[in-house]
């Protein structure tokens, strides 16, 4: 193996100073292992390239049925209620993903011993809403709201306390809730914990996609080319189906044993 690439997510807790607040299992669970890469090619370097590909939660989470961030439909207004705050989320462009982890692989003198941190931007879901609004024509709003409602909302209240890992223990002490893992999840985003080099991005990816706004317009024409309608039309609840899932987890209800 002459180059190996590990897919990462920001070690939250590490990078909040070690405040548990900002704890959030699945993304500091991947960040030990991207560090554990990182130090082995300090003195593996020569005999095996390595580097790390730090995404983050992807744009099209949005739009998507069973995320963190499904939007409702709340008098003809398509609504993202959140504990975001005036907070931004560094949301992802599956389509951006494979060009930046090509390049990595293109480009091992460089990358070597990298970790390569994406994202369109730090987007506040205030502006994600209007840009939604822009491109659609019809109206969205983002209301931040406080982590009890968040966490007795219809969609989130059954799964709460359930373990973030379907396939933990949940009598295993180190297990976190579905509550836990997110409320640290919001909290990283509400308090800006996370930064991004988008100078660097733009010098890696010329053509990468930059905004919320410019995302919303080439998924809404693809929707349209690929017969699943408008942008509109996809976030109506009746029009979801699987396949309108981005998650693996939960286009599978979060079954199967490892």
């Amino acid at each position: 193996m002459k180059f190996f690439v590990y897919g990462n997510l920001d070690y939250a807790l590490k990078k909040s100073g070690y405040d548990s607040r900002f704890r959030t299992g699945h993304y500091d669970g991947k960040g030990r292992m991207a560090e554990w890469v990182l130090f082995q090619n300090e003195k593996n370097r020569d005999r095996m390239g390595a580097a790390v590909f730090t995404s983050g939660p992807y744009i099209e989470m949005v739009i998507s049925p069973l995320t963190p961030m499904t939007p409702s439909i709340e008098d003809g207004v398509v609504t993202w209620r959140v504990p975001l705050g005036e907070g931004a989320v560094p949301h992802v462009a599956l389509e951006d993903c494979g060009f930046y982890v090509r390049w990595l692989f293109d480009h091992p003198e460089r990358a070597n011993g990298m970790d390569l941190e994406v994202a369109i931007e730090h987007m506040t879901y205030a502006d994600m809403a209007a840009a939604f609004e822009k491109v659609t024509g019809h109206p969205a709003q983002y209301i931040d709201t406080d982590l009890e409602t968040y966490w007795n909302s219809p969609d989130l209240k059954n799964i709460a306390d359930h373990p973030a890992g379907y396939n933990a223990d949940p009598n295993d002490k180190s297990t976190m809730s579905f509550r836990d893992n997110f409320t640290g999840f919001w909290n990283v985003w509400k308090h800006g914990i996370i930064t991004r080099d988008y100078a660097l991005l733009d010098e890696i990816h010329p053509n990468r996609i930059r905004s919320a706004e410019e995302w919303f317009r080439r998924e809404d024409q693809l929707g349209r080319e690929l017969g699943k309608g408008s942008l509109w039309e996809r976030v109506q609840p009746e029009n979801w189906t699987m396949d309108s899932a981005v998650l693996k987890s939960s286009a599978d209800f979060r079954t199967g044993k490892l």
